[in-house]
Order: C-alpha cells, then structure tokens, then sequence
C-alpha cells in the first residue's frame, strides 16, 4: 500500500470509530482535498438526516475530536479536511519511490485475477489504417496497468482472418495479382482495393468473391491453402508495425479458429435460447428492441456471421482461461453488437456472462498527410518521425536538446507524439488530430512529457548521478511540497486507470507531475539558492537531487505503462 494509501486508510478508519460505521462505507467518501485546504476530505451532507445536525457543524465536531498519527486535521464548512505532515510525508514518500524503482505505483489488487483483453484486431489482407489506433495502443495501455497490479493478462489480437474478404483477394487475384508477390503484403493489399472495387460495379464478380469463402466454409483444400498464405503473408506485413509499437500480444488468433465450433454453439444455442429462421437466415429467437437487428446466426446461403464466431470466441476464452474480466477494445459503433452478444451468453445461462465488457472509444477527424490524403497508420507514424526531425534538429541548432543520435531521438518522439495524443483523451470522446499540437514541446503532449523525463535524466547526470541517501528535511520550498504531494498520488491514479478502464487519467496525473516539476526547477533562474544544484549547500543539493530522481522514475513508469519510449536525452 502506498503512503499516501496508508495515510488515506488511516484517515477514514478515525472517522468511521468517531461515526461508529464501518471503515468500508467511510473509505470510498475520502478524496483527495483542493490542495488549499489539504491533502484529503470528507463530506458530510450524507451524516445530515441520520445525526440530525448540519453538515457544518458535524464536520467541526469530527475535526475537534478526531486525532490521527500523521495528519493535521481541521473542518471547512461542511468538509472534515486532513493535512498530511509534512516532514515525515515527504521523507516517506521519496523512500517509496526510489525504493520501488519500475514498480512505483505497482500492486497486488490483481493477485490470482486474470483479465483477458482483446485489442488491435485488424483484419487479414487489409492494411492497419490509422483509425486502429485507438484499439491498438488503448488495449497495449490497459494490458500494461492490469499487468502493474499484479494481473494475470491474456492479450488477444484478435483478428479478422474470415470471409469475404478472402473470397475478394482470391477472385482478385486472379484478375490483378503477381504470383510472384503472392507473399507480399502490399500487393495483398492493392490487390484486395482492386478487387473491391470491381465487386461493386460487376455482380458476378461479386458472386465469384462469396463462393470461394464458401468453398473455405465447406473446407476445400485448394481455397484453405491459398488463405492459409494470404494469411501468412499478412501476420508477417503486421509485425514491424507492432514491433514499432513495442506490443507483444500472448496470443494472436483470429475468427477461423472457431469454423469447427459454429455448429456446436448454434446447437446449444437453440437447446438454451431457442433459434428460428427469418428470410432464409438463421436468427437467435429473442424478442428485440424497435430497430434493433436481429442476431443473425448463419445468412441465407449457410455462411456464419461476426455474432456466431463471437459467441463460440467468449466460451472457449472461458475454457481457457476463467477470467475475472474480459474486455473487448472496440469502437462504441459496436455496441449494439457487444450487448447483443453478451445478452444471449446471459440468457444461455453462462454464470460469467457479466464478466464480459465492452471497452468502448470514439472517433478521431483530423487525419490526413500533408498530401491531403488519408493514411495508415505506419504512414503517420513514419510523418510523425519526419516532422519530429526537424523539430529535434531546430531545438539542437539552438542549443535546447543535446543528443548523438537525432534518428532515434525523431523516432521515439514522434512515436510519443502519435500514442500520447490519443491516450490523453477520455477513451469515449471524439477528437481532432492536429499534428502542431501533438507534436509541441510545451503544453498537454507526449514530447512535453518526454522532455521532462529526459531533463530530470540530465540533471542526475550533471548532479553526479542520484545520491544513495539524502535528508528530506532540506525541502522546504512549498514547489518541492506541492511536487512531492503530486508523485504521492500517482498510484491512486495507476488504480483509477485501470478501474475505469481509462489511460487518460495515468496521462493527465503525468501532465500534472511535469507541470509541478517545471515550476519547481524553474526557480533557479531567478534565485541561485533554489537551484536543484545548488553549489553552496551540499545538503539541500543531495535533497533535491534525490527528489528529482523521484520524478524520474514517476515519468518512466507512466510513460511506459502508456506505451510511450522514455529518452534520457533531449
């Protein structure tokens, strides 16, 4: 438990044995106070009706009575406010952070828990486009928090290698293709666009596209063999992409893996929820809400649908791996689909179905290249990289960033840029990518925050590196307070994260901590004797280096956990 967890429990156990309540109905009331009135707070509207008193006047009885180890406590208007302590506070927690290391913020909330979460999902000879980063680096952040917490992850790419599709890049490529660059992702590609077009302007080609996937259906050798390379081919087109993003998933398995397990989920499907045909087509027998689709088990020609493969994906994930939680990272488009599919596993009477959530995300406007065109994601990444080169290399002519290799430093500051401008986001709104705003040096971006870590870095490295021991008690400047309360908080944030499901509020306490870390380093140019190194006293110097290894460390471990590269030089 951190210090400030620590400091939290004991606050609200004084005031539930004050109350004569239970510490478990207190704790969740506790919040952290506006740092003018300390550091936690509790109100006191709800005590109103059962204490027959004001909410004032309960909060100024509670804090003339309560006594805590630890903290100063005094009531404003309805809020029974606590202070931490401000010596032994500070000393506590730099100790906690520097003796954590990578782990700061860590815990043991998921401790014999497994989450599985299924992320990315691009579909099989079609290229990543920009619009799947959402799903990509929201999964790649949330399997990093669930992990942090000590959570057994099973993280699925989950991807679309069945249907159409394939029928499409067969018949087209007959028409377009290469044998010769069968196994070459691009042409795929080109040839799947090509083929797609000439689908919607010639019905029989068309036909010609869904009668290979029913012969894949019906399990013909010749159309298996040459999916199967499609296949192939396309695995290997996306992994520099994922290596890039330093994603691993533990499995990467896609919707044909239960073609052999349609028939038995839509058996247990009519034996448990009842099925009836409607226009040829095999449908779920519930009743519906006005408008809503039907759930389409098999089409009219026999072929199997998203909702069936789901189905059969959700059980065997149960066989596998009982989970605690299954999250899917999909766009809110598809939330009609995700009730609808965990709505039938419920009524199939599977006791886990309400362990299974939909992560939704928005949408993002904004995106082009400066050629007008819409891109790829590899592409943005690759223009992030550019732009960011030139930017490194105006902020080296002028003196502001000091590194050998302006390649790698373009490279992980335009990768910062692209995940950071996304992840900073509440993961269900919609925002507009601005490639002067994700890519600036100052304000809410990625490069702002890496270049907080790599100052912290510097100041280590000129300092003579991070003292073993230092006397905490040398900080008194109320930036040093305010700086330490704010590295305080970041595991609370860590858990609220991962709770919520949401990496924007790690991204935001990150904004924060560079935000007080910048007002405090920024003293020194106006007064010598607040430097951080400050030559005169060698004891405030080992102090303040010490604290600025404790933001070092903060800033590592929030960038890593959203998936971001940390330079130490910039």
């Amino acid at each position: 438990m951190s210090v400030h967890d620590q400091l939290t429990q004991a606050f609200a156990s004084g005031l539930a044995t004050a109350l004569g309540l239970p510490v478990e109905d207190v704790l969740p009331l506790v919040k952290p106070a506006e740092p003018a009135h300390g550091d936690l707070s509790f109100p006191t509207f709800g005590l109103a009706k059962t204490l027959r008193k004001a909410p004032p006047a309960i909060a100024s009885g509670l804090a003339a009575t309560l006594q805590v180890p630890g903290l100063s406590i005094q009531a404003a208007g309805p809020y029974v406010n606590a202070r931490f302590s401000s010596g032994p506070f500070l000393a506590a927690v730099l100790a906690e952070v520097r003796g954590a290391q990578q782990r700061y913020g860590s815990g043991v909330e998921g401790a014999g828990k497994t989450v599985v979460i299924d992320y990315s999902s691009p579909n099989i000879a079609k290229p990543i486009g920009f619009h799947h980063i959402r799903t990509t680096v929201l999964g790649h952040a949330l399997a990093n928090l669930h992990r942090h917490l000590g959570y057994r992850v099973e993280g699925i790419n989950y991807l679309g290698d069945w249907g159409k599709q394939f029928g499409l890049v067969a018949a087209g490529f007959e028409v377009f293709g290469d044998v010769a660059r069968r196994h070459d992702m691009a042409h795929l590609v080109d040839v799947y666009v090509k083929a797609n077009a000439r689908a919607e302007a010639d019905p029989a080609f068309d036909e010609k596209a869904r009668a290979f996937f029913r012969r894949m259906e019906q399990g013909d050798a010749d159309a298996l063999k040459l999916w199967k390379e499609f296949r192939e081919a396309s695995l290997a087109g996306f992994e520099p992409l994922y290596a890039r993003l330093g994603i691993r998933f533990e499995h990467i398995e896609g919707e044909s893996r239960y073609e052999g397990r349609m028939e038995q989920i839509i058996a247990e499907i009519a034996r448990t929820v009842g099925v009836r045909e409607s226009d040829g087509a095999l449908v779920v027998d519930l009743p519906y809400a006005e408008n809503d689709p039907p759930i389409l088990l098999k089409k009219s020609d026999g072929s199997t649908l998203y909702a069936t493969r789901d189905l059969a994906a959700a059980e065997d994930r149960w066989e596998r791996f009982h989970f605690d939680r299954s999250l899917y990272v999909v766009a809110r488009d598809q939330s009609l689909h995700f009730a609808q599919v965990f709505r039938v596993l419920k009524v199939m009477g599977k006791p886990w179905a309400d362990r299974c959530l939909h992560v939704t995300f928005g949408r993002i406007a904004g995106m082009s290249t400066r050629k007008g065109e819409v891109v790829l994601l590899t592409d943005v990444l690759d223009e992030a990289r550019a732009l960011a080169l030139d930017k490194v290399r105006e902020n080296q002519a002028a003196g502001r960033i000091h590194t050998d290799n302006v390649e790698t430093l373009a490279e992980q500051v335009g990768l910062g840029a692209v995940v950071f401008g996304d992840l900073k986001n509440r993961r269900n709104s919609d925002y507009t990518f601005d490639w002067d705003e994700v890519l600036s040096f100052e304000g809410h971006t990625g490069p702002y925050l890496q270049y907080a870590h790599a100052r912290a870095c510097s100041l280590l490295s000129r300092g003579g590196g991070a003292p073993e021991a230092a006397d905490s008690a040398a900080l008194t400047l109320p930036e040093e307070e305010a700086l330490v309360r704010a590295l305080a908080l970041f595991p609370r944030a860590v858990r609220t994260a991962a709770d919520a499901y949401e990496p924007s509020f790690v991204a935001s306490h990150l904004l924060e901590v560079a935000a007080a870390f910048s007002r405090w380093y920024t003293l020194g140019n106006q007064d010598r004797s607040k430097r951080v190194l400050v030559e005169e006293d060698a004891r405030t110097r080992a102090a303040r280096l010490a604290l600025a290894d404790a933001v070092r460390i903060t800033l590592s471990v929030g960038l890593s956990l959203l998936g971001i590269p940390t330079p130490e030089n910039m």
